[in-house]
């Protein structure tokens, strides 16, 4: 049987428990915060894609005008970026507009900015092989550096099996080539194999 100090301290324990989880509760609700934190804020992956996008989408809009922007007969080097950029800046004000006016449900669970752990290294892989693609174009050309990319997207970030992926990449690889330099003539690096 225990002593009466005993119960009494496992009484304040647990009151002492129950008050702390009490105020988690109300803080994860949005309670308890008497001002705005930016942590607050970061925590929501749609609020950060939407700006970053946003911002991105700016940048290169402030840009394309610099370049001609010419008529939709006669287009300039500015108009397809501009064009894109204000699209991307419409689409990332939207998810902004949803992120900020969406109501998070009591008891729902915030989904994290990475889902899983694999997820940083997949971003990487992304954009190594788009800095591999920018600086083996010249090098090699145009088809094969398509294939390359297509192959190591393919490999690491769609863990498809080798033989489909050589398929899928030699397929990519020659109607990109086909469409861009023989139906639309347009000038691509040839590099070293001269296609």
């Amino acid at each position: 049987m225990r002593d009466g100090s005993t119960v009494e301290n496992d009484r304040l324990n647990s009151r002492v428990f129950l008050d702390f989880l009490g105020k988690n509760q109300r803080r994860k609700r949005g309670h308890f915060h008497s001002s705005w934190k930016w942590r607050d804020v970061m925590r929501d992956s749609d609020k950060i894609t939407g700006a970053v996008l946003f911002l991105f989408g700016l940048t290169i809009c402030l840009i394309s005008l610099q370049y001609p922007i010419g008529t939709i007969h006669l287009p300039g080097a500015g108009l397809f970026p501009l064009l894109a950029s204000i699209l991307l800046m419409m689409l990332s004000g939207s998810i902004l507009v949803v992120a900020f006016l969406k109501k998070v449900e009591q008891g729902s669970p915030e989904a994290p900015f990475f889902p899983s752990r694999e997820t940083p290294r997949r971003i990487m892989y992304g954009f190594v092989s788009l800095l591999g693609f920018r600086y083996l174009l010249p090098l090699i050309g145009f088809a094969p550096t398509t294939f390359l990319f297509i192959f190591f997207l393919g490999r690491f970030l769609g863990h498809y099996r080798l033989r489909v992926n050589i398929i899928f990449s030699v397929i990519t690889a020659f109607v990109s080539y086909y469409l861009f330099q023989i139906l639309l003539k347009i000038p691509l690096p040839r590099g070293v194999f001269g296609i």
